[in-house]
């Protein structure tokens, strides 16, 4: 179990993040959950993440204005997008805010610890 990794979970979907958090925490214990992005960014205005995942639609502002007001606060933790939406348009989107990985909604859990591995390097599973 890993205590020194924090994650940041960004879901509108309680479901969904209940699903994360259950994968996520067989590795990791330091989890955080928010509903929006406006949450994401107020919270990362004083804490620091090591890797975030980020839904895309979301209520209020989506996951792409998300993490370009992130990037634009100087933020650059990892992210993973955890999105149903896997339109080419969307997908270039996100591949050019420099996204670690870009996972289909109801992930499997071999998906999602080989994108947090590949967005924590010195995590090795």
């Amino acid at each position: 179990m890993d205590n020194s990794k924090k994650i940041l979970i960004v879901d509108d979907s309680i479901v969904a993040r209940m699903s994360l958090r259950k994968i996520l925490s067989k590795k990791f214990s330091n989890i955080r959950e928010v509903s929006s992005g406006t949450e994401a960014i107020e919270l990362l205005k004083t804490e620091q993440f090591d890797c975030l995942l980020i839904d895309y639609l979301m209520p209020g502002i989506n996951g792409i204005t998300t993490i370009k007001i992130l990037r634009e606060m100087g933020i650059n933790s990892p992210i993973i997008v955890i999105s149903a939406n896997q339109q080419k348009s969307i997908v270039d989107k996100f591949n050019e805010l420099g996204v670690v990985a870009i996972l289909k909604k109801q992930v499997s859990e071999q998906d999602l610890f080989d994108a947090v591995e590949k967005a924590l390097p010195s995590y090795g599973g």
